[in-house]
């Protein structure tokens, strides 16, 4: 399979929006996805005036060790998405610990987050203290080239997990502009960090915004020589429901009769104590199960082609497995329907990695129809579209890229918002995205199959170990 970057310029580029009052209903800000914003006046509240105390530890301790094992969570551009993105982070960070008990969790946090949205989540500001020469409480924004400064301090980092809004050409830290926008660009000197990861310990990155893995995860994955996970389409939040399952939080995507749970009951250990989801444990990221057709859709066609589940990448030369088991450590740590460990069974991990491709919804029947057809695909190797609509039109994925293209009209050599497809990679240039060269079926369909096994496979390599 052919490997294929965007075509056009790797440039991030995404404008602001404007955040609205946090009286909005959860059910209406968790039906948002989180992509890249829609165009609007640059902000005009006290920003600049206000002190951005943005670097938090989860977990025991007061202070943050650099030495240690660590995982990074940063909580990015959360506008339009209230405390969202901070609670899927802080969800995450919660079974980090649940699995890694002696690892370090570090949050850091823009300024669409406050100390109290804080306030009884088990996090902990971290403002008095100097790491390596970097105040962390006189950081006064999550700009790239100053986020990579200070994660060059940490010597063992085991994972990083990105929140918030993207989109095809980066992940958005805090403002518009591309020196707030993290991507493999050589201006911020991400490749700096390639000798800062636990390699022993199988370290990942994902991406949990809109179409991360359209350019920007593969690129990442190349720089620093890791596994790297995004979405092909856009990303919405989830939250647990009283049958235990995860569901979109909007009465349209879920069963009727269903409530929101109050404690997360499925995906810790027993022994782990059930926090309750207030405090920031019932929220994750899933993709939707359809093409995207947000603001950087051509409006007509769409992304045309999707996948409806994370993708990793692995694109570098992978002799010692790193792909596969830096993908497992990354389910082990993913928020789900049973408290995964790397001493779990096959049959619970499939039932995770069934959560993790299948997505459950308003009709019953729609899970178990989804985990029937993939079972049945991976013990065949045959393949299976996970996607609820537009199923023949699957994009066709490997650890390198993708057979379709993502095309957008570049001028003055920035991707232009409304111009963006996937086609075919027999598409004319020039060709309208809807014509029968651009949109032709996927008649292999094993992209799901091949991330399963993959998936399987480091579960197995690690139990060996």
């Amino acid at each position: 399979m052919r490997g294929r970057s965007v075509s056009g310029t790797g440039t991030a580029f995404a404008r602001r929006v404007i955040r609205p009052s946090r009286a909005l209903p959860l059910a209406a800000l968790s039906a948002l996805v989180a992509c890249a914003p829609i165009s609007s006046a640059p902000e005009g509240d006290d920003a600049e005036a206000r002190h951005d105390e943005m670097v938090a530890l989860f977990g025991p301790g007061t202070e943050v060790d650099p030495s240690r094992i660590t995982h990074i969570l940063l909580v990015g551009d959360s506008h339009q998405l209230g405390e969202l993105p901070l609670h899927a982070a802080l969800t995450r960070a919660r079974k980090q610990l649940s699995v890694f008990p002696n690892d370090q969790v570090v949050l850091f946090i823009t300024k669409d987050v406050t100390a109290d949205d804080l306030a009884g989540t088990g996090a902990k500001l971290v403002t008095e203290q100097d790491l390596g020469g970097v105040e962390l409480g006189d950081i006064q924004a999550l700009a790239a080239a100053e986020l990579v400064e200070v994660l060059d301090r940490f010597d063992r980092i085991a994972s990083i997990d990105f929140y918030g809004h993207s989109s095809p050409f980066g992940v958005l830290l805090e403002t518009s502009t591309p020196d707030h926008t993290l991507n493999a660009d050589t201006p911020h000197d991400l490749a700096r960090l390639h000798d800062n990861f636990a390699r022993d310990r199988h370290p990942y990155i994902t991406l949990n915004g809109c179409n991360g893995a359209a350019e920007t995860a593969p690129e990442l994955s190349a720089l620093l020589e890791l596994p790297v996970a995004g979405a092909l389409t856009g990303t919405m939040f989830q939250t647990i429901m009283s049958d235990g399952h995860w569901y979109f939080d909007d009465p349209a995507f879920y069963p009727a009769g269903l409530k929101r749970a109050t404690k997360n009951l499925v995906s810790f250990a027993a022994d782990w104590a059930q926090p309750a989801c207030w405090k920031g444990s019932c929220t994750r990221m899933k993709p939707q199960d359809s093409p995207y057709r947000g603001v950087w859709a051509v409006p007509k066609t769409g992304f045309q082609y999707g996948l409806s589940h994370y993708k990793f990448f692995c694109r570098y030369d992978d002799a010692d497995g790193t792909c596969q088991k830096g993908m497992i450590q990354s389910l082990y740590a993913w928020p789900s329907i049973h408290a995964l460990t790397p001493g779990s069974s096959d049959a619970a991990v499939g039932d995770v990695l069934v959560d993790w491709f299948c997505s459950a919804a308003a009709d019953a029947t729609r899970y178990e129809t989804c985990a029937s057809g993939l079972r049945s695909a991976v013990a065949a190797n045959a393949g299976y579209a996970t996607m609820k609509s537009s199923r023949d039109f699957t994009l066709e994925c490997d650890m390198n890229g993708c057979d379709q293209e993502l095309r957008c009209a570049t001028p003055n050599g920035y991707p232009k918002q409304g111009t963006c497809a996937w086609v075919d990679a027999a598409c004319p240039t020039g060709a309208l995205a809807d014509s029968a060269s651009c949109k032709k079926k996927n008649t292999e369909k094993m992209t799901s199959v091949r991330e399963w096994q993959a998936f399987m496979e480091g579960h197995h390599q690690l139990q060996q170990q």
